[in-house]
């Protein structure tokens, strides 16, 4: 597999950042401004969502291109 991967939930302003099979970073659009949280899978529920974000799984996330993903984590509008 190749990472980074890059996802985005389906409907809302949540995006994800893959970077291996066990760690992700989620980016939250919270109004202006743009929380982000740097994941690291220990157990085996936070290891599935990782491959159920790979796989799109239930048809809830989507593909999305890296430069969206980098312009967002490149905002200085960070809470």
């Amino acid at each position: 597999m190749n990472y980074p991967i890059y996802r985005k939930f389906k409907g809302i302003d949540v995006w994800f950042k893959i970077s291996s099979d066990t760690s992700f970073i989620e980016i939250k659009k919270l109004g202006t401004r743009v929380l982000i949280s740097k994941i690291e899978a220990v157990q085996f529920p936070e290891k599935l969502l990782i491959q159920d974000m790979i796989a799109k799984h239930e048809n809830r996330w989507e593909e999305v291109d890296q430069e969206v993903v980098e312009r967002i984590l490149k905002s200085e509008k960070f809470i």
